[in-house]
């Protein structure tokens, strides 16, 4: 066993409102955005992600792609659309 001590990284239970318009620009033009990655490039929980995910959603910002019960995965509402063929 090792005796080294892994830190526990503390995330952001609240969001700044000059971080959340940097989101809002961020994600509206964002190819995909899930919560897992927004949490990690904010630094903030997972379960506020998850939220502010659902409230642009409603807002018009981001479109839902796909998911199931674990994991929702976003587009923004003014990404780029690669087009196949």
């Amino acid at each position: 066993m090792s005796a080294e001590k892994t830190e526990k990284i503390v995330r952001e239970v609240e969001v700044e409102p000059q971080l959340l318009e940097q989101i809002k620009k961020d994600v509206v033009r964002s190819s995909y955005v899930t919560p897992q990655s927004l949490a990690l490039k904010y630094n903030v929980r997972v379960s506020v992600a998850r939220k502010l995910l659902r409230d642009f959603e409603k807002e018009g910002l981001v479109v839902y792609v796909d998911g199931n019960s674990r994991i929702r995965i976003y587009m923004g509402a003014k990404a780029k659309v690669h087009k196949e063929g």
